[in-house]
């Protein structure tokens, strides 16, 4: 149930006892015994209780048969909206997550993420995890992560939520946050209509490279740091600036003002 202990300790004549529940089924425990306790057993120990929590719910759930079957039906041409519920629903997020260390995940680390978020559905990306994941399962900061939060899509707006958390990722990093969510509350651009709102997107930005829109993208959102936009974008601060200069010079618009900035945002967040 939620908010019980997943994991219990004693020692009995000399000899330490710990017990790891393996995810919610019932009868699953990892038992260890040990004449003395070691730096690092209790990583292993549950980095173990993480690994045996995915195979036996695949097997009590046959979730891996029904991963299976989506997978070969996306891959036979089947749409996103007529496996999802296969996976588990028509209400999803994406997770973009990045380590907190400087060494890339590898797929041990990125499923005891995905097992801690609530979700096998795990893709290691070079530096990127990505995790999707039933809207229902709220995630939570997680320890040694990054993470960045898509708004909730149904499977046909699957790459747009991917996007929306690559950039939910890019503003916790910057701003050294634990998770960011990307923002979906209603905002003045939502009264135009999405047709023109995309057509008057097109025009305006049409000079930019997908590389300056994005760098402009970033930078606006933050304000116009450049520091920051620099570690959202793992560039040096002087390609910001040069990028910036640039877009400034392909718009032929004054960065500094104002009511460019919004108009530029406006067109940004519909590109």
């Amino acid at each position: 149930s939620p908010g019980a202990p997943t994991s219990a300790t004693d020692t009995v004549a000399g000899v330490h006892l710990a017990a790891y529940s393996l995810g919610a089924w019932r009868g699953f425990v990892l038992g260890v015994a040990a004449p003395r306790r070691e730096p690092g057993d209790h990583t292993i120990a549950s980095v173990a209780a993480v690994l045996l929590s995915l195979l036996t719910g695949e097997q009590q759930s046959g979730s891996g048969a029904a991963r299976s079957s989506a997978l070969v039906r996306m891959l036979l041409g089947a749409a996103a909206e007529d496996v999802a519920p296969l996976l588990g629903g028509d209400r999803w997020l994406v997770v973009h997550a990045r380590p907190d260390a400087p060494a890339a995940p590898d797929p041990i680390a990125a499923s005891a993420l995905g097992a801690a978020l609530g979700s096998p559905l795990v893709d290691v990306a070079r530096d990127v995890v990505r995790v999707l994941l039933p809207a229902e399962r709220e995630p939570a900061p997680q320890s040694g992560w990054t993470l960045g939060v898509s708004a909730v899509a149904g499977p046909a707006e699957w790459a747009v939520a991917d996007a929306q958390a690559g950039r939910a990722l890019a503003r916790a990093r910057a701003t050294r946050a634990g998770l960011v969510r990307y923002g979906s509350r209603p905002a003045l651009v939502d009264l135009v209509p999405e047709e023109d709102a995309a057509a008057h997107a097109r025009a305006l930005l049409a000079p930019l490279s997908p590389a300056l829109a994005e760098t402009l993208r970033t930078w606006l959102s933050l304000h116009g740091s450049w520091d920051r936009t620099a570690v959202a974008l793992d560039v040096h601060r002087n390609t910001v600036r040069q990028r910036i200069a640039k877009c400034a010079a392909l718009l032929g618009a004054d960065l500094d003002d104002p009511d460019v900035r919004m108009e530029l945002w406006f067109a940004l967040r519909r590109a």
